[in-house]
């Protein structure tokens, strides 16, 4: 058994790769796959309990770093295995590694930055977040990446340091609670503000999706500024359907346009 254990399976110069150096690599490469395997049965299975990870996302993202980790580790006993010293190859290649560091530095950043959203939860997948001035829904939360769908359908794949280090408004908050948006009303000087504030009250009041003035979160009338050849008024609103907001939006200033024409209330002259 021995002997068959040292056979010499090819030579080059003084190194030689044996049966033995064979059996090691396959031995450390299936360890390694079934402790994989065992460690994302036990996150899927028991890790939300244990790590708060509730959702898909997350999950996964806790699961690559701890796969990229341990074949680190596995690559380097392999290396160990066939007669590399990790250690000596790190030295001879301290420059080479130091341009290649200094080549993937965003790359690591951005790992960084999904650890960080992995371990703080601060953005969740469905949430719907403000990106660059792009409206979309997470979709996924992965190590270095994620994707948000936007409103035109597409995939926008966003690195993960933007969330940490921009401002990124999150419409979602995590809890499901309503968020406020606007719409603004230019109208003369001589328009009726009152008659003006009744009508967007009763068109904001009929919107089905808008929290009505019994809920924690009423929709207000304001009168926000005067300009010089109008005056602006805001109504502000709340409502749930927040990946939505701009067709609710757009829906208030239909009815708002036919009933200022439907009452006479002058626009703004140029």
């Amino acid at each position: 058994m021995h002997s068959i254990l040292e056979y010499q399976l090819f030579s080059i110069n003084k190194y030689s790769f044996s049966v033995a150096m064979l059996l090691g690599l396959v031995l450390v490469w299936l360890l390694t796959t079934l402790l994989l395997r065992t460690i994302r049965r036990v996150i899927n299975r028991g890790g939300g309990r244990l790590l708060d990870l509730s959702n898909k996302g997350r999950r996964m993202s806790l699961y690559l770093l701890v796969k990229y980790f341990i074949w680190t580790v596995a690559v380097g006993v392999m290396f160990e295995i066939v007669g590399i010293h990790v250690s000596v190859l790190l030295a001879g290649s301290a420059a080479l590694l130091v341009g290649l560091g200094l080549g993937v530095q965003p790359i690591f950043r951005d790992i960084v930055s999904g650890i960080f959203l992995l371990f703080e939860g601060t953005i969740e997948i469905g949430d719907v977040l403000e990106v660059d001035g792009k409206v979309g829904r997470v979709e996924e939360i992965n190590l270095r990446t994620s994707k948000l769908l936007t409103r035109d359908g597409h995939i926008m794949i966003v690195p993960n340091h933007k969330f940490i280090t921009e401002n990124v408004q999150n419409w979602t908050h995590q809890n499901a609670q309503p968020s406020a948006f606007y719409v603004q009303v230019r109208v003369a000087h001589a328009a009726d503000g009152k008659l003006l504030t009744k009508i967007l009250t009763n068109i904001v009041a009929a919107h089905p999706d808008i929290l009505d003035k019994s809920s924690e979160h009423p929709p207000m009338i304001f009168l926000t500024d005067f300009q010089e050849k109008c005056a602006v008024y805001e109504i502000r609103f709340w409502t749930q359907q927040k990946f939505e907001a701009d067709r609710v939006q757009s829906d208030l200033r239909f009815a708002i346009q036919q009933q200022l024409r439907e009452q006479d209330i002058p626009f703004p002259k140029d």
